[in-house]
């Protein structure tokens, strides 16, 4: 660990505090999901803020309060029937299936033993509160479609949500939009594709574009003292969603930290 990523977590998450202890507890989310997709073969790789903290920090970044990872699509609809069977029994997988309060359309793997109060209006509808690692399903898409269903998923799901707590109006337009919208523009989509792959349709992100070739064939990186998957081009995968400095720690350090109520048992 170098000199100034010390004086950081010195300052923002040393060792028994809260949020320290809240990091701590993704990682084991993470090594059991790991475990998991090991077992039944499912690539996947750390993503975004969990990316960069493993290439600039060797682990979180200081002031990180989550864990991304991402895998294509069909892998993510095959975690998801899996994970259910096989998390140990502290662990709940949260997705709009399996939380009537959950409005996201990528997956979040939850600690039952912990609790964080967020301060966002979509999230206190949540059956499932802990600890948690979030979990994005990416696959072939046209820049413009991503647009158009995010439009539609912020206004016609999370709209609803804003102004009242899910129920049947957001059920209706979540059907109408992942059962009938959302497959109509998967099934067009590849006509119009430039090799690029997003967030799957609704979720959002659209500045996050990936190339397939950055990160297959994938690589084993260290984070916090273990190894987890990786892609291939972590130099271009992080330049894309970063910029060429990425390595560069950020200026206003106290804009990126989450105002969040972190209790662990």
């Amino acid at each position: 660990m170098d000199m100034q990523t010390e004086r950081l977590k010195e300052t923002y998450n040393p060792e028994g505090s809260a949020l320290r202890n809240l990091q701590l507890r993704m990682l084991e989310i993470l090594k059991s999901v790991d475990a998991i997709c090991k077992k039944h073969d499912i690539p996947y790789w750390l993503s975004s803020g969990t990316l960069l903290g493993a290439i600039r920090h060797g682990g979180f970044i200081p002031w990180d309060d989550d864990i991304d990872i991402e895998l294509l699509r069909e892998d993510y609809l095959k975690l998801l029937d899996i994970l259910p069977k096989e998390l140990p029994e502290e662990y709940v997988l949260q997705t709009t299936d399996t939380d009537s309060g959950y409005v996201y359309l990528y997956a979040k793997v939850r600690d039952t033993n912990s609790y964080i109060e967020e301060k966002c209006v979509f999230n206190k509808h949540f059956e499932y509160k802990g600890a948690f690692i979030d979990i994005f399903p990416l696959e072939p898409t046209y820049k413009i479609f991503s647009k158009i269903a995010s439009v539609c998923y912020n206004r016609m799901c999370l709209g609803v949500v804003e102004k009242s707590k899910t129920g049947q109006a957001f059920r209706f337009n979540y059907n109408l939009l992942t059962k009938i919208v959302f497959p109509l523009l998967r099934f067009i989509s590849p006509s119009f594709n430039k090799g690029m792959i997003h967030y799957t349709y609704g979720v959002g992100f659209l500045n996050e574009e990936k190339k397939l070739e950055e990160i297959f064939p994938l690589c084993k990186l260290s984070f916090e003292g273990h190894e987890f998957n990786a892609p291939k081009d972590c130099d271009a995968y992080l330049k894309r969603l970063y910029g060429n400095d990425y390595m560069k720690i950020p200026d206003n350090i106290e804009n990126h930290i989450a105002d969040t109520n972190i209790k662990i048992w």
